[in-house]
């Protein structure tokens, strides 16, 4: 695969420029409107789904002997938001990104720079813990395994990879999908993002040799549910969420594994 080539058919200034696009909710959409949208229905979908992802890589790694000391990249990193999840974690944390936009917000606390995942210059074995966060969706042109494997090499053995991606499953993937071919793209999505079929991603972790694959769903909810029906849904949505094949079906999904 020359990956050079199959890079170039995604729109990386695309991906660059979201950083200083604006917040759909103050997009002035009639779809913004509070009877469609809100700060709440947002930030309480998107937090909760961060909580759990990253309390279960907490739980995935307890035993671990970097468990409160390890050295974690966050590939990308955005604008370093992720750390607050990571408190206790780790006693080194670097991040790569694309976009010096995203770079020039991020925490100091985080080794950050400027850069190519694929082209990372990172030496073999450099980290304990890669954390791949809501980007794998971003690159399905050019496919999964190119980042997967650039994971696996930075990891060192015994080091975990966890990713968190949104799968196609969830019912209202379609709904979305239509709205935005009706509506435009009122959201401000960049042109290659889609949600992910979950086999894909756990398929590309078995062949970069990646091993122990946990995979847990980590809501069902979505940003324009009202408020109480997010937190009804969180109330009863556990079994669901660890049993197969209906964690497949969550809005968000997290795969937690091993570098042998």
């Amino acid at each position: 695969m020359n990956i050079d080539k199959k890079r170039l058919t995604q729109n990386l200034q695309k991906e660059k420029e979201w950083h200083k696009s604006a917040f759909y909710v103050d997009s002035g959409h009639w779809t913004s409107h509070p009877i469609f949208a809100s700060r709440q229905r947002h930030w309480i979908s998107v937090e909760i789904e961060k909580i759990r992802f990253y309390g279960i890589l907490a739980r995935y790694i307890s035993r671990k002997p970097f468990y409160g000391r390890a050295k974690i990249l966050l590939a990308p990193v955005g604008t370093g938001s992720e750390i607050k999840y990571l408190q206790g974690l780790y006693s080194e944390i670097h991040g790569i990104d694309i976009s010096s936009e995203a770079i020039s917000m991020c925490p100091c606390n985080i080794i950050a720079k400027e850069g190519d995942i694929l082209k990372s210059g990172y030496e073999d074995e450099s980290f304990d813990v890669v954390i791949c966060p809501l980007f794998l969706h971003h690159v399905h042109k050019v496919g999964f395994e190119p980042f997967v494997s650039e994971y696996y090499r930075v990891l060192k053995g015994g080091g975990v990879l966890a990713i968190q991606e949104p799968s196609i499953l969830f019912p209202l993937s379609w709904v979305a999908i239509l709205l935005r071919k009706m509506m435009g793209n009122v959201t401000g999505l960049v042109p290659d993002e889609k949600p992910v079929y979950p086999p894909s991603i756990t398929n590309a972790l078995k062949e970069a040799g990646f091993t122990s694959i946990k995979i847990r769903g980590l809501h069902f909810n979505h940003v324009r549910f009202p408020v109480f029906l997010q937190f009804l849904t969180l109330l009863i949505d556990y079994p669901l969420r660890i049993i197969s094949p209906f964690k497949y079906f969550c809005n968000g999904i997290g795969w937690y594994c091993e570098k042998p």
